[in-house]
């Protein structure tokens, strides 16, 4: 049957595949380009970790490159759009663009026959994976695309979960009527019979219809593990799945906040990795602040920064850095303190947060909990200081320097359903609060939460 798929995929002009987590969809891409299709491809997908996911299957499966360009929905758009801002009508910023207003505006590129003519020449037809991540305008410009090439389209309802409320998603429904063309399911859970947990899988896949309907599945014949742990004893058993699984192993946590900070302490000491976002919020959020706000902004943004960056942070070391970013305080007693304060009176400058962000790194008792974001300041600030370069521009180039970083080798890690989403790990963890749906996240971040672990599912709900 999966043959029948691969196959109809690369004949059909336009068409979908349904394919749930762990059936096989980033391998159906990688058959279809290498067996049946001779003409290069245009391979989309949402992530970064979509796009290294796709390139190390096609590596593996040694397809000639010829065959496949593979890039985010995002980052195709941009390429052009960037590159012909007057042609696209596009007048938004260069450094950190509003991706909808990209979308809109490679739509206008569409229309001009040089954009048109060099698509057709570089692409004999279009793949995008993950369409139910698909927005209104990315589907808008995907069907506008469908208009000069095969457009085939893969993914899965349930595991549509990154729409916001002023940016929804597309409806399946829609996508349905835009493609036409049913061309087969993905049906086989390949991850958990490799993991030689096959029983998960299938209970997986015959409990769909429950989550679809936003219900609680039946747990009577799954494998996944249950428990009922108070807040205070979280850290504690955390900690004690953490030595009794074996493996690779993903705490998941609620989407729309993180974990307590001192729980997240205790895994990071554990070796744990909180999983940032692909643009580094946190970072991102200091960035602006530093460009464009006042002095008093400026020192609150960084204050917060460091409070969200770092665990195990003193309430004496607390008062030092709010401190000395407010230029603020007396004159410390601590020499190391001291020789900050005497170098710094200036509020948060770049300078001052490069030397507190050594200093800080210098505390034993400290550990770092967003390793990505304080990585990338610390290089944002030394080329900014070496160069005089624009912080929003430095943070731009970072970003990309860094987009393809992969995640799927993250041995132990911490992160809400939005940034697992994607990966694959030996255990899965998760923690449901009591009111879960308005905090946590609904049923399909359950059924994604769910379907990440290959060899275990453990849910926890968590009690006041």
């Amino acid at each position: 049957m999966s043959e029948q798929v691969y196959e109809a995929i690369a004949r059909s002009s336009s068409g979908f595949v349904e394919s749930p987590a762990g059936c096989g969809k980033t391998e159906a891409i990688v058959r279809t380009v290498g067996t049946y299709c001779s003409d290069p491809q245009l391979i989309l997908t949402h992530t970064h970790a979509g796009v290294d996911a796709l390139r190390q299957r096609f590596r593996k499966y040694q397809v000639p490159t010829s065959r496949y360009h593979v890039d985010t929905i995002a980052g195709w758009a941009w390429s052009w759009v960037r590159k012909y801002p007057f042609n696209a009508g596009y007048d938004g910023p260069g450094d950190v663009p509003g991706w909808n207003d990209v979308y809109d505006s490679m739509s206008a590129l569409l229309e001009r026959d040089f954009v048109k003519q060099g698509i057709l020449n570089s692409y004999a037809g279009v793949i995008v994976d993950e369409y139910q991540d698909c927005t209104v305008p990315m589907h808008k410009l995907m069907v506008q695309l469908k208009c000069l090439l095969p457009c085939r389209v893969l993914g899965d309802d349930l595991q549509g979960i990154f729409g916001f409320r002023d940016d929804p998603l597309i409806s399946w429904t829609d996508m349905r009527g835009a493609f036409g063309n049913d061309l087969g399911t993905l049906e086989t859970p390949h991850r958990w019979i490799n993991a030689g947990n096959e029983s998960l899988g299938r209970w997986l896949l015959r409990e769909r219809t429950a989550f679809r309907q936003s219900r609680e599945p039946d747990y009577g014949s799954a494998t996944v593990h249950r428990a009922r742990v108070q807040y205070g004893n979280l850290g504690a058993e955390l900690l004690r799945l953490t030595e009794e699984k074996e493996g690779r192993i993903c705490i998941i946590g609620p989407k729309a906040r993180r974990l307590n900070s001192a729980v997240e302490t205790v895994l990071v000491k554990r070796a744990y990795r909180i999983l940032e976002p692909n643009d580094l919020t946190v970072l991102r959020d200091l960035i602006v602040v530093l460009v464009d706000g006042t002095d008093a902004e400026k020192a609150d943004a960084a204050i917060k920064f460091f409070f969200d960056s770092h665990g195990g942070l003193s309430p004496d070391t607390n008062a030092f850095i709010s401190n000395i970013l407010k230029g603020e305080g007396s004159r410390p007693r601590l020499v190391d303190r001291r020789a900050l304060f005497d170098a710094h009176r200036q509020g948060a400058t770049p300078i001052l947060l490069a030397e507190l962000l050594d200093y800080v790194a210098s505390r034993t008792a400290v550990s770092c909990k967003l390793t990505e974001s304080v990585s990338a300041l610390k290089c944002i600030l030394e080329e900014h200081i070496g160069s005089g370069a624009n912080l929003k521009t430095l943070y731009a180039e970072e970003i990309a320097k860094r987009k393809y970083r992969t995640r799927s080798s993250v041995f132990r890690c911490v992160g809400s359903t939005l940034l697992v989403k994607g990966l694959e790990f030996d255990h899965a963890v998760i923690l449901r609060d009591p009111n879960w749906q308005q905090s946590w996240g609904n049923y399909r971040d359950l059924y994604v939460a769910l379907s990440r672990g290959a060899k275990s599912a453990t849910l926890i709900d968590l009690a006041a």
